[in-house]
Order: structure tokens, then sequence, then C-alpha cells
């Protein structure tokens, strides 16, 4: 028997995902899954938004159809405990294969108090996004879950819909103080509430569900937001925020390198002297003689337009960047560098980049005295070598910027000897 369960549709190509590695646990899930209707399980808690029908679009929460214990449940849907752990794409699969997504569709709209969409649905699948620890739902179904999943390069792994008739917690919801009275503030703007969770201490990914779930912002405004649009919205709003601070900051005085692998994703973090840029360039393909590579760019204003090159990965990596100059108080130009290899076998969501970047700048970096020698030292551990210079917008305004300075000098020195 053999289980290919999704077809994946990315702008390199399309990516088919082979199961047959994880045959017993498919054969689990399998009669698992397609065997509830109505049942009790333990959310991690997570919600999931669609985008498809915008602005009338699926709603829903993800829970097992069986108890887990807390710590196990947890892990179904946090990918900051996958890093940390080092979970394997099997591993992350597995996760993801567990839960029905119990669905309904709505108007984005009714995410708003405002609104005059029922309040029961709406109201609990809120309360489950604002949850702090995994929490027991009941759910009545309208008839049997599609044994399937989805993959796309934003969200982690979606999979085994089913048409939702009722949610309900069946405990009381444990809620942070500060978590209840921002979502409380229909005053607050919603960049301010995301910004006062991520102090708070919050991971990027439960500030990303409670977004999701409409339930930040001006009153009036509030409304759901795709997951996947949610997920590049805080990562922008949260970066942006994090620049600002770091471009006060007094200028890095070295190159520094930083390398980290994750999940088949190589990466390398060029830390250059200078005022705040930031540049992302991939590389697909890698094997092939003309590997796929794109990149996005943004001087130190920051970029206005989206980065379609690249698209959500340019944001958390950004985000990663900013957090780390800011903890040393330093500013610089940043790039990142990220090749995608064989092992990458299924898209897994972009939180890989954020934390592979942020893991990569817990590890020792290594010094260089020029940036020519820091960029040799980087194409050296890359599959595609230097393959992916000429598609760095940084480093070719580096080199326009030392023939001016070299122009310039000369014209002094020809002066001077006039």
């Amino acid at each position: 028997m053999r289980f290919i369960f999704a077809r994946v549709i990315l702008f390199r190509g399309t990516v088919e995902i082979d199961y047959s590695k994880l045959m017993d646990k498919v054969k689990f899930w399998k009669a698992t899954i397609e065997a509830a209707k109505d049942f009790t399980g333990t959310s991690p808690p997570s919600v999931f938004v669609g985008k498809y029908g915008y602005p009338k679009v699926f709603v829903g929460v993800l829970a097992p159809p069986l108890h887990e214990e807390p710590e196990q449940a947890a892990m179904l849907d946090s990918p900051e405990r996958w890093y940390a752990n080092r979970a394997t794409i099997s591993q992350i699969l597995n996760f993801r294969g567990q839960m029905i997504y119990s669905r309904t569709t709505m108007p984005v709209k009714s995410a708003s108090s405002a609104s005059n969409a029922p309040g029961k649905l709406v109201d609990t699948m809120q309360e489950i996004a604002m949850v702090k620890k995994p929490a027991d739902i009941e759910v009545q179904l309208k008839k049997q879950p599609t044994f399937n999943m989805r993959f796309d390069t934003w969200a982690t792994p979606v999979g085994n819909p089913a048409p939702l008739e009722r949610v309900r917690l069946t405990e009381n919801p444990v809620i942070e103080r500060k978590v209840d009275y921002l979502v409380s503030d229909t005053d607050l703007k919603a960049q301010d509430a995301v910004g006062r969770l991520y102090e708070y201490g919050l991971p990027v990914s439960r500030i990303q569900k409670i977004f999701s779930a409409g339930l930040l912002g001006v009153r009036f405004q509030r409304k759901f937001v795709p997951t996947r649009w949610g997920i590049t919205a805080v990562d922008d709003m949260l970066g942006k925020r994090m620049v600002e601070r770091v471009k006060q900051h007094q200028q890095l005085g070295e190159f520094r390198l930083f390398s980290n692998e994750y999940l088949g994703n190589h990466y390398e973090v060029l830390l250059i002297p200078g005022p705040y840029e930031y540049e992302l360039v991939e590389s697909w393909d890698v094997t092939d003689p003309r590997p796929k590579i794109g990149s996005d760019y943004e001087d130190f204003h920051m970029r206005k337009e989206y980065a379609s090159n690249t698209e959500g990965a340019f944001y958390s990596g950004r985000l990663a960047i900013a957090e780390y100059l800011d903890s040393i108080k330093r500013q610089s130009a940043a790039l990142i560098v990220r090749e995608v290899r064989p092992e990458y076998y299924a898209p897994m969501g972009i939180w890989q980049l954020r934390e592979t970047v942020r893991g990569a700048f817990k590890q020792q970096f290594e010094r260089f005295d020029t940036l020519a020698a820091a960029v040799d030292r980087l194409s050296r551990r890359m599959i595609v070598g230097r393959k992916w210079i000429v598609k760095s917008n940084l480093l070719r305004n580096r080199r326009e910027q030392t023939r001016v300075r070299q122009f310039l000098k000369s014209g002094t020195n020809s002066l001077g000897q006039r």
C-alpha cells in the first residue's frame, strides 16, 4: 500500500509528497481520523483560517480525536518547540497528521463583535486562539473527515478537514491577564497590540494565531485574517518595529558570518559593517546545473512594496536579523543566503527560516577582515557555489560604492598633484 496525500504547487514547481516511509503511522491516522465524527480532543491550541473564497473563508480549530497529555498536545502545533527539539519532517508530519481540521465558512468580518454573525461559534474559536495551554474541546461534525493533507510554503501542514456543526470548550480556558487586556482593548491598533504581545513574551507563532483569529485592533476593523497572510503580517509588523530600534544603534565594526541548517534548509547569515540594509537570496533545485535563484532587498528606509520573489520568507528573516542586532545594540547590513536542499521533501512552513536563523545567532560566528573573504567562505559551504552572487543587490551596491570611493580618491590625488 502506498499513500500520496498531496501535490504541492509552489512558484518554483510541483512537489509530490510520498508518505510510504510512514506506512504504519499512516494506517493508524487513517483508521482513527476517518472513524471520528463526534469526539472530545485536546487542541494544542490551534486555529486555522483559509484564504480561498475571501472574504468568505474556512475558519476552524485543529485537535486530535482523542485526549492528549498537555506536553504531547502542545507539540502538535508549536514551531518554536519543533526547532528546539530538532523535530524531523517525519515527526512534524506525525504531529500534524493526527489532528482534524473542524471548519465552517464565515465572512471575515464575523470576527468582530460588531458583526451580526452567530456569536457562539466565533466566540469559542477565538477563546481557543487565546488560551495559554492545551485545552480539551468537544466537537460535533456534520460528517466524518476526509483523510488528506495540504501544504504550502507559509503555514504548517494542515489536514483532515471536516464540516463543523458545533464546538465547545469542556474546561475553563486559561488566558493570561495581559492577553485578555489587549484583546479587550478595541481602541488599540493591531500593530501596537502585536508589539505588546511580543514584548510580553508570547511566541511569535502564538501571536500569529491570535491575530488571524481577528482578536486585535480597532473594533470595527477586526476581521479573520487568513493564516497564510497573518503569518507574514505579524513578521512584518514585528520586524519593522525592531528595525526602527536597530537604526538607533552604533554600526557594527566587523564582518560576522553565521551558519545553520535544519530540515534540509541551509542558511548563511552575513553581517556587514555599515548602516542597516537587508537582503534574502534563495536557491532552489540546487543540484541542477541551473538552479532557481531569487532575491529581495531593502535599504535603510525599508521596502514599501511586497517582497514578491522570496515572499513571506523575507519578513521572517528580517525579524530574526533585527532581534539579534538589537540584542547586541548594533546596526549593520545583513545578508541571508538560503539553500533549499533535496532533504526538504515536504514544505513545513516559513517558520523554519525564522527559527533556524535565530538558531544561527546562538552559535559561534566567524570574523573576517574583508567582504571578499567572507563571501568566499560563505560560497564554499553552498552547493550552488558562487552562482547566487549575481542575484544579490546588496553586494552589487557594495561594489558600486567601492568604485565610487576609488574614483573620488583618484580624483583627489590628481587634484593634489596639480
